[in-house]
């Protein structure tokens, strides 16, 4: 039997999971549901005094006195749109396999009636295929962040892909080091640290560690603080390069591309005839050249020469390549 002070909860679990906005349920439909589920006879005065108790606890119930209808829950921990938008950036994941992706998603779906879970059900689909999954990394995660928790130092060995495509540890690849913050960036996950006897900071793949050992000493303590954002712009997005200039030529439907991929660092500085666009791109050379190798056929480089001298020579390499 369930405990007077516990009815409040019982209702709560029976809104959150039975009313929403287009289901909204009746005083009697909750006695049912109680009876039901937790065996709790309850008259319609005990489940308005149990309402008024959530509400007091800062939950939005709206009432019959507000739509002369019934009850239903307002407050939830997502809204349905953001449940949506997690539930499709764990399906598209590369690093979750598909079996705890469809977990996940579950409890996501579960924070929502169920009504608007059998809706998202119907739209959402996990993603298939092989995916080089690492079940270490999410242990390795909970790991790193009791250690930055705790402010202690951590062992770990480095590991790499062999031949097979499984995970071996690297020759003499131990190394203690003072762990800051984890982070994600690109699709993989980085610790921001620092090893022993070396001043500067560095960062790992959580997925390319194993047999992490929490230590019991402090960690190293960094002077003028660590901005993850701009360490991570800097040295892995950008991987320490300067950003230069550069101008291409291109048709105007290349432009939608290239919006979306340099953002506000692309400009339009001329439209020339026959739809063709001038433009200048504010990035770092691997990224350019990534781009414009990609693009090969649609674009020309016009500047810097020397730029545009790199983009000819891998040409002339890949044509060797190819063509011989």
């Amino acid at each position: 039997m369930i405990a007077q002070k516990a009815t409040p909860l019982c209702i709560y679990e029976i809104l959150k999971k039975y009313s929403d906005e287009n289901h909204i349920m009746s005083a009697e439909a909750i006695r049912e549901k109680l009876k039901k589920i937790y065996d709790v006879d309850m008259e319609r005065r005990a489940i308005y005094r149990n309402m008024d108790v959530l509400r007091s606890m800062g939950i939005e119930i709206e009432g019959f006195q507000d739509n002369r209808q019934g009850y239903y829950l307002m407050d939830r921990q997502f809204e349905q749109s953001e449940v949506r938008l997690l539930c499709d950036a764990v399906a598209s994941s590369d690093l979750i396999k598909e079996e705890m992706g469809k977990a996940i998603i579950k409890k996501l779906i579960e924070t929502q009636s169920i009504f608007q879970g059998r809706m998202l059900q119907k739209t959402i689909f996990v993603k298939h295929g092989e995916k080089a999954f690492n079940r270490q990394l999410f242990y390795n995660i909970d790991a790193l962040n009791v250690a930055i928790s705790q402010g202690c130092k951590v062992s770990a060995e480095l590991v790499e892909y062999d031949l097979t495509g499984e995970l071996e540890k690297i020759q003499n690849s131990a190394i203690v080091f003072s762990p800051y913050v984890t982070f994600w960036v690109e699709g993989n996950y980085y610790i921001l640290a620092k090893q022993e006897n070396i001043d500067d900071l560095e960062h790992f793949r959580i997925d390319r560690i194993k047999n992490i050992r929490i230590l019991e000493r402090g960690v190293d303590m960094i002077f003028g603080g660590i901005n993850p954002q701009q360490y991570a712009q800097k040295y892995i997005i950008e991987k320490g390069e300067n950003k230069l200039h550069f101008d291409i030529e291109c048709k105007y439907e290349l432009w939608q591309d290239i919006a979306e991929k340099f953002g506000h660092n692309a400009i339009v500085v001329k439209k020339n005839f026959d739809d063709d666009i001038s433009v200048r791109i504010n990035t770092v050379p691997s990224k350019m050249k990534a781009w414009v190798l990609q693009h090969l056929s649609e674009c020309e480089v016009t500047g810097p020469r020397k730029f545009r001298d790199e983009i000819q020579d891998t040409i002339m390499k890949a044509y060797k390549k190819y063509c011989r």
